[in-house]
C-alpha cells in the first residue's frame, strides 16, 4: 500500500516562473482595437499606447487577485467559489497558464479526472514552467495507471527545480510503489533527513529499504517513528503491515500499540487494527478489534468474514457458522462470503448447504482456484467424481508441479476405482515433489494394491506405519492383506491395534471377523460380524438424512 500525497499547490500566480520578455508597446500594436482603427498620426498613437498600457496593468492586477483568491478558497475547499475566481483570471492572457492549473486541481479534487487532466495540459501547453501543474499532472497519471507518463512529469518537474520536496517525493513513491525500490531509495536520498521528520515520509524509506532487502535500515527508522507527535491510523496500520510482510513483527507490534494510544475509537480504527493483529497471528487481537468494528457499525461483512474465519482457525466451526450466517444474510452473493461459509459446512459434513454455497462462488469467480479446489474436494467427498476429476484436472493441467493438486487428483482417481494406474502416475508425482507426506504414500498404497502388487502394497504400509504407527487407515489396509495371506498372528496384533484405537472402525471388526472364523472362534467372529453390520447401517443412514444447516429457501 503506498503513501500518496495529496496535490501540490497549483499555480496562483499571473507569472509563475520564467515568463517570455514582453514590452508593452508590442501589446499594444497586437491588441485587436489597434488593428481595428489604425493609427494616422503620431500624438493619437500616443495616447492609444498609455491608454491600452493603463487597461493591461488594470487587468493583470485583477487577474492575480482572482487566482489568489481562487487558490485560497481551493485550499478551505470551497470549489465552486474557486472555479468562479479561477475562470476570471483567464480573461488575461498572462494569467491563463495559472488559471487552467488552477481549475486543474479543482477537477482532480472533484474526481473529475479526464478534465482536470486537460487543464493541466493546457496550462502547461501555455507555460512548460508551471511546476504545480506538472506535479499535479503527475498525479493524475498515478490515478489512470499511466506510470511511465507520471515519471516523466516528476523528472521534468526535478529538472526545473531539483531541490523542489514534493517532486522527489512524489517520484520517490511512484518508483516504490512500481518495485523500483532502488529508484526510489537513490532518489529520496537528498530529502532523506525531511523523510524522517513526517510518517509519510518514513513509510516511503521504510518500503524502499525493506524492498532492497535492508530490514535494519528501515528496523532503525522505528526510532523517528516513535517520535512522531499524531499519525493517522490509517497509515500506521499501513506501516505496521509492511513490516509484517517482511516478518518484523516485534516491531509491527510496537506500531500498532503506539497507534491504538493516539487513535480515537473509530470504526475504521477498529476494523484496521483487525486486519493488522490478524496478520500478526494475534487472534485473540484481532477478534476483538473486528467484534469492536461491529459494535460500531453492525453491517460489516468483512468483520463477520473475518471472525467466522478466526473461529475457524482455532477449531471451533459452530462459532465460526454463527458469524457467516450473519455475513450471508447482510451479502448473500458475495463470492468470498460464500466460498468461507461453505467451506466451514463441508468441514461439519453439511453438504447441502456447502456444496451449493461452494458452486455459487465457484460460478462468480471462475478463475479462483481456491475456489476451484475446495469445490472439487466438496465433489470427491459426496462421491461426485466426474465433477471433482474435472476440476481436480483443470488444476493440474494450470500447475502441474504442484504436490498438492497430484496428490488431490491421484486420491480421487483411486477413491473412484476406474484407473488406478493413472491414480499411481499423479500420487507418486505428489512424492516426489513432496516425499514428506502421509495420505499420498496411503492412497499410493491402495492403488498399488489394487493392481494386485500385495506384497510392494503391504510394504508400504510397513514403511508408512513406522512414522505414523496410529495410523488407523493403514493399520486397516495391512490387517486386509495378512489376513488374506493367512498371516494370522500378525493380523491379530494388527487388527487388535485397529480396534483399540477406534472401536467403531467398520473395516477392523469386519476383518477381526473373517480372521476369527478362519481360527475356528465362530461365536466371537459373528460379535464382530454383527457389529460390522450395524456400523454399516449406520453410515448408510447417515448419508441418507443430511441436515440442512438453513432453510433452502
Amino acid at each position: 500500500m503506498g503513501v500518496r500525497n495529496e496535490l501540490v499547490p497549483s499555480d496562483s500566480s499571473s507569472k509563475p516562473g520564467p515568463e517570455p520578455k514582453t514590452d508593452l508597446l508590442q501589446l499594444a500594436s497586437e491588441h485587436p482595437s489597434k488593428r481595428r482603427f489604425g493609427c494616422s498620426h503620431g500624438v493619437w498613437c500616443l495616447l492609444v499606447f498609455f491608454c491600452l498600457a493603463l487597461g493591461w496593468g488594470v487587468a493583470a492586477e485583477r487577474a492575480d487577485q482572482h487566482l489568489q483568491r481562487a487558490a485560497e478558497l481551493l485550499a478551505t475547499g470551497a470549489l465552486e467559489a474557486a472555479e468562479k475566481e479561477a475562470r476570471l483570471a483567464l480573461n488575461a492572457p498572462a494569467a491563463r497558464p495559472a488559471a487552467y492549473s488552477v481549475l486543474g486541481g479543482i477537477r482532480i479534487q472533484q474526481n473529475r479526472i479526464k478534465e482536470g487532466r486537460r487543464f493541466l495540459e493546457k496550462a502547461l501547453e501555455l507555460n512548460p514552467h508551471l511546476l504545480g501543474a506538472r506535479l499535479n499532472l503527475g498525479h493524475v497519471y498515478v490515478l489512470e495507471s499511466k506510470p511511465e507518463r507520471a515519471r516523466e512529469m516528476y523528472r521534468l518537474a526535478l529538472q526545473t527545480d531539483p531541490d523542489n520536496f514534493n517532486a522527489r517525493m512524489s517520484l520517490a513513491q511512484l518508483e516504490a510503489d512500481t518495485g523500483n525500490f532502488a529508484a526510489s531509495v537513490e532518489t529520496a536520498k537528498p530529502v532523506a533527513a525531511l523523510l524522517r521528520n513526517s510518517p509519510e515520509g518514513l513509510h516511503l524509506l521504510a518500503t524502499g529499504y525493506l524492498g532492497l532487502g535492508q530490514r535494519e535500515m528501515a528496523r532503525a527508522l522505528l526510532t523517528d517513528w516513535r517520535r512522531q507527535p499524531s499519525v493517522p491510523v490509517e497509515l500506521a496500520v499501513s506501516f505496521a503491515q509492511l513490516l509484517l510482510s517482511h516478518d518484523l513483527k516485534q516491531e509491527a507490534a510496537e506500531v500498532l500499540a503506539k497507534a491504538r494510544t493516539d487513535a480515537p475509537p473509530s470504526f475504521e480504527v477498529a476494523a484496521g487494527f483487525g486486519d493488522a493483529y490478524l496478520r500478526l497471528g494475534d487472534l485473540k487481537e484481532a477478534a476483538a478489534n473486528y467484534a469492536r468494528a461491529i459494535d460500531l457499525n453492525s453491517s460489516c461483512t468483512a468483520c463477520y468474514v473475518q471472525l467466522g474465519r478466526i473461529a475457524e482457525r482455532e477449531g471451533d466451526t459452530e462459532k465460526a457458522l454463527a458469524y457467516l450466517i450473519r455475513a450471508k444474510r447482510l451479502e448473500p452473493d458475495n463470492p468470498e462470503v460464500l466460498f468461507v461459509f461453505g467451506r466451514v459446512c463441508l468441514r461439519r459434513n453439511l453438504f447441502r448447504d456447502a456444496i451449493p454455497a461452494l458452486e455459487k462462488a465457484f460460478q462468480s469467480k471462475p478463475d479462483d482456484d481456491r475456489y476451484a479446489f475446495v469445490l472439487a474436494s466438496a465433489y470427491g467427498m459426496k462421491l461426485r467424481f466426474k465433477e471433482s476429476l474435472e476440476l481436480f484436472g483443470r488444476l493440474v493441467k494450470k500447475k502441474p508441479e504442484d504436490p498438492v493438486l497430484n496428490y488431490s487428483l491421484g486420491s480421487v482417481l483411486c477413491t473412484e476405482g476406474r484407473d488406478y494406474a493413472e491414480a499411481e502416475k499423479y500420487l507418486r508425482k505428489s512424492i516426489s515433489l513432496q516425499p514428506e507426506q502421509l495420505s499420498a504414500y496411503y492412497y499410493l498404497a491402495v492403488a498399488v494394491l489394487k493392481t494386485g502388487r500385495e506384497d510392494e502394497a503391504a510394504a508400504i504400509f510397513r514403511e508408512l506405519l513406522q512414522r505414523y504407527p496410529d495410523h488407523i487407515p493403514s493399520l486397516e489396509q495391512l490387517g486386509m492383506i495378512l489376513v488374506k495371506n493367512r498371516k494370522y498372528d500378525e493380523a491379530r496384533q494388527i487388527l487388535d491395534k485397529v480396534l483399540r484405537l477406534d472401536p467403531t472402525s467398520l473395516r477392523g471388526h469386519y476383518q477381526m471377523s473373517m480372521l476369527l472364523g478362519r481360527l475356528g472362534q465362530k461365536e466371537e467372529a459373528e460379535k464382530h460380524r454383527q457389529m460390522a453390520q450395524r456400523l454399516e447401517d449406520e453410515e448408510k443412514r447417515k448419508r441418507k438424512t443430511e441436515l440442512y444447516l438453513l432453510t433452502p429457501h
